[in-house]
């Protein structure tokens, strides 16, 4: 299927595309210059990554990024009020069970190894849940992760998938 957008109708809401591999999500979208990718992998479908724009016509904080979902990243334009649950029948991920308490489902998981030049990395983000009013406090938990295994700054040791989020 194919989509076409026409600016004119899209004031105010974000513009969704999945046409770029994990690799170009993470080299063309995630991070900037003076920074060294590699070892990019991916978890999920090819609906459940994406990248969006026009983010500074929304409440969103960002103008534009990389959209990790566990259901279709074209639900997520969509009021909150539609029904967004896809169920992919994907695998879950360990490191998010943990923070979960339980097992996930549908895990949209991007990993990479990266290098800066410089002394200081910064990464933005945003986690939302279309499901969260009507299943907050249930044993339905949508979760996000921001995970970072390396050596701490000054070489105070290394972290292990420590959550920044």
């Amino acid at each position: 299927m194919i989509f076409i957008f026409s600016p004119g109708l899209l004031t105010g809401q974000l513009i969704v595309q999945n046409n770029l591999t994990p690799e170009q999500l993470v080299q063309q979208v995630l991070v900037g210059g003076g920074v060294a990718v590699s070892n990019v992998t991916y978890q999920g479908t090819n609906m459940m990554r994406g990248s969006f724009s026009n983010g500074h016509g929304t409440n969103l904080g960002l103008d534009e990024g990389v959209i990790l979902s566990s259901g279709s990243v074209f639900s997520v334009p969509q009021p909150a009020s539609a029904q967004a649950s896809s169920g992919f029948g994907q695998p879950g991920d360990p490191t998010l069970n943990t923070i979960a308490t339980s097992s996930t489902h549908d895990a949209s998981v991007l990993e990479f190894d990266f290098i800066p030049t410089a002394d200081t990395l910064r990464f933005k983000f945003v986690f939302g849940s279309e499901e969260y009013p009507e299943y907050v406090g249930s044993s339905y938990n949508d979760v996000f992760g921001f995970f970072v295994t390396g050596p701490k700054p000054n070489g105070l040791g290394s972290y292990v998938n420590h959550n920044v989020a």
